[in-house]
């Protein structure tokens, strides 16, 4: 998906949403500045004072199938990235690892429900049968992200986080 869209938040507001590209990883360095240590700490599980070039280039680069990530842009910056979600299938499984990013200004208003969505469509496209997140336990906001999405899921927790497991096909037991 490299095609612009639109997403409607709840107050309104159309942020326009693509896939990520590779010549965002400077944009995806700036979310990191933006966001506030909190956010920064519930995505990386710890402080983080900027994204390394060589990191920011790595979530940037990818593949479009085992590695997927939508981006979010500024409705007023379209050069600026607002939220990022993605996703990296691990090895042969059908599974994949799922992250998200929202900028803490655009938190709470849908936007990262409303990119999970659209995230969990291409990785049903591209043959992921589960996503999985690791998620500190106070990181609420997204503990209840991934619940509202009301597919099945196992979890336990380990190392402090809880390990939630998505299964994306329709019918799978939980």
């Amino acid at each position: 998906m490299n095609d612009l869209a639109a997403l409607a938040l709840r107050d309104g507001t159309c942020v326009p949403v693509r896939g990520i590209r590779a010549d965002d990883a400077a944009a995806l360095q700036r979310l990191v500045e933006r966001s506030s240590e909190r956010s920064i700490h519930l995505r990386f599980f710890g402080p983080l004072r900027e994204l390394s070039e060589e990191s920011a280039r790595h979530f940037a680069d990818v593949d479009g199938e085992a590695r997927f990530a939508l981006v979010a842009l500024d409705p007023d910056d379209p050069d600026e990235i607002v939220a990022v979600v993605r996703y990296e299938r691990e090895g042969e499984t059908g599974g994949a690892e799922y992250a998200a990013l929202v900028e803490d200004r655009f938190q709470g208003r849908g936007l990262g429900i409303g990119l999970t969505r659209r995230l969990i469509e291409a990785a049903r496209e591209n043959g992921i049968g589960r996503l999985h997140a690791m998620v500190l336990r106070e990181n609420t906001g997204m503990l209840n992200l991934l619940r509202s999405l009301d597919l099945p899921e196992r979890k336990h927790w380990r190392d402090g986080a809880e390990h939630i497991e998505i299964d994306l096909q329709p019918g799978a037991a939980a």
